[in-house]
């Protein structure tokens, strides 16, 4: 995924973000991002924001597809010490997907 794809990326997590949170009746679309981990990391979205409001998340969201093979950190992520850190505070529906990330990326002003 190149900067500028991310960048388009993250924009539209946020939007779905703030719209879900404001309203859990948001239409969750199925992800086609281009991108196995923009895909998986939707899918742990959509999974953690669900379980945050109580309501079951679309069955897809459990597909095979949406788990990484291998582990996915962001790229300002190198340092071990950082990365183990990450491995324990990261959401339990990003961590079985091989997603993580820092313990705030969800938090909004």
């Amino acid at each position: 995924m190149t900067n500028d794809e991310y960048r388009i990326f993250w924009n539209k997590i946020v939007v779905f973000i703030d719209e879900f949170r404001r309203n859990s009746k948001t239409k969750i679309k199925y992800p086609y991002f281009g991108s196995q981990i923009a895909n998986a990391y939707y899918a742990g979205l959509v999974e953690f924001l669900s379980n945050e409001q109580g309501i079951q998340p679309p069955s897809w969201v459990y597909k095979k597809i949406f788990y990484l093979k291998n582990p996915f950190f962001p790229s300002g992520f190198k340092s071990y010490e950082y990365r183990l850190l990450t491995m324990i505070e990261t959401p339990i529906e990003f961590k079985i997907r091989n997603i993580f990330l820092g313990e705030n990326t969800f938090n909004r002003c």
